[in-house]
């Protein structure tokens, strides 16, 4: 992807987040866009505690959970590359306490089928209220009691079955077959070689004050309580223990593509991001490989993890052909990174599609025009698209997407567009006249027969508006 069409889609992310934070019910997130290993935009919105009114930064640390399970996959693969095991072979070969499971079957399931979501282990073991609070994580003793006691939920190898269980029972095998703690394992083979120095597989005191706070769904008050960050993962460090930031993500997540020559050898990377299941019932087609999730943007094919962890949600999405990594961080239980990093995809794919289709002698006239507009009915952002304009719904994670509103617009003249195509409720064949000042800048609009003014004059307008305690007077 080349540098300026990067930076358009960038430009119109940075408004468009700031847009939508002022709109939604989240204390905060983070949200960062690396290219070819360098970060290209990283931003923070709201609050990390609610309580203390503290700004969100960059720099604050997120609990990734979820995003846990690609270093221990790493972890596997560095090992297996170094012969010390293979992922076909059954787990009990390198664990001996999974050989004495009363399930026989457990002694079959292979490290692959683990690392896959194919094992057929049960979610979250027999007691999953430590995900609630109710009591801690479990320790390495509980873990293994519990594990004994859960049989396969399903037979091995017939279908992709999340395991958080599963993926401790690999930081097991790390440690069984390293012949060192999991966690000091992966701090010296994969956080100190990318100097991830605000990353680590397990809470730490001394890196509780960069720590957002989390906090739960809204109450019938529409009221959030904070959450304890103080929360040590036990025996699941290796399916959901990991803390970091958005920047270290990008470092880490650029080393998992092919010929970065980090971490893993390529052939190793390509096999951990081949499909080895689709997801049965997903709405978006998804899919996993090794230790990753894969997902489908238009007609990107990412690969990337989420994590879910009491208080915070997180995302990440990357495009292995282009090299670029988008990582979502929220601090809330219903925090929508999935929804913000598909949607920040929606726009890359939006801008690129445009840049292959625009006719470079129109464009400086076309972007004139550009900018979100807004009134009493209606938000709107008029974007170049090509060879023509497009207006389109901001207050939405899928601007761009296909069921979404979108009216095309052409330029008549140096002042006014045509609503050319839009839907039967709307103003089809219609026109838009621009008021700008001297120097090109709109002043407002009438879009159709409505008035709408630039987001800053109709914030000013409004402003005015509760001042003088009048309902409606907006005048141009």
């Amino acid at each position: 992807m080349k540098n300026q069409v990067l930076k358009r889609a960038i430009s119109f992310i940075d408004s468009w987040l700031r847009y939508r934070y002022e709109r939604l019910e989240m204390p905060g997130f983070v949200v960062a866009i690396a290219h070819n290993g360098q970060v290209q935009f990283s931003k923070a919105y709201g609050y990390a505690n609610l309580e203390q009114r503290e700004a969100m930064t960059t720099d604050h640390v997120f609990r990734i959970a979820s995003h846990s399970k690609t270093f221990t996959a790493t972890a596997i693969m560095q090992l297996a590359q170094e012969n010390l095991l293979s992922i076909d072979d059954p787990v009990a070969k390198y664990v001996p306490w999974l050989g004495e499971h009363p399930d026989s079957r457990m002694k079959t399931i292979t490290v692959r089928q683990v690392m896959s979501h194919g094992a057929g282990i049960i979610r979250d073991g027999i007691d999953g209220n430590f995900w609630s609070l109710k009591h801690p994580f479990p320790d390495s003793a509980r873990f293994k009691s519990e594990f004994a006691q859960a049989d396969l939920i399903l037979e091995n190898n017939t279908q992709m079955k999340y395991s958080n269980i599963g993926y401790s029972l690999l930081g097991c095998l790390v440690e069984e077959v390293a012949g060192v703690p999991f966690n000091l394992y992966v701090e010296k083979k994969i956080l100190e070689p990318l100097s991830l120095s605000d990353t680590g597989p397990e809470f730490r005191k001394d890196v509780l004050p960069k720590m957002v706070t989390g906090y739960t769904r809204r109450d019938l008050e529409k009221q959030r309580l904070p959450i304890t960050q103080e929360i040590d993962t036990g025996a699941m460090s290796a399916a959901t223990g990991f803390y970091s930031t958005a920047a270290d993500m990008c470092t880490y997540f650029d080393a998992q593509f092919v010929k970065s020559g980090k971490l893993l050898q390529d052939d190793s990377k390509k096999e951990m991001q081949r499909t080895q299941w689709r997801l049965k019932n997903s709405p978006e087609n998804q899919e996993y490989g090794l230790g990753f999730g894969i997902d489908y943007a238009g007609g990107r094919r990412l690969f990337g993890h989420g994590g879910g962890f009491p208080g915070q949600i997180t995302r990440t999405f990357c495009d292995p052909k282009t090299k670029i990594v988008v990582v979502v961080l929220t601090n809330c239980i219903d925090g929508e990174a999935y929804a913000i990093g598909k949607g920040i995809w929606g726009v890359i794919n939006h801008f690129e599609t445009s840049a292959e289709a625009a006719d470079p002698a129109s464009i400086g006239q076309l972007r004139k025009f550009e900018g979100r507009f807004m009134n009493l009915w209606r938000d709107v952002n008029i974007v170049e698209s090509g060879k023509h304009l497009i207006a389109l719904d901001p207050n939405t994670w899928y601007p761009f997407g296909k069921d979404q509103p979108i009216e095309k617009l052409e330029c008549i003249d140096d002042c006014v567009l045509k609503i050319e195509s839009t839907e039967g409720y709307r103003s089809e064949g219609e026109l838009v006249k621009y008021n700008f000042d001297d120097d090109d800048t709109v002043k407002s609009i009438r879009y159709a027969a409505s008035d709408m003014w630039t987001e800053a004059q109709y914030n000013k307008l409004l402003a005015t508006t509760k001042s003088q305690r009048r309902l409606v007077a907006l005048p141009v």
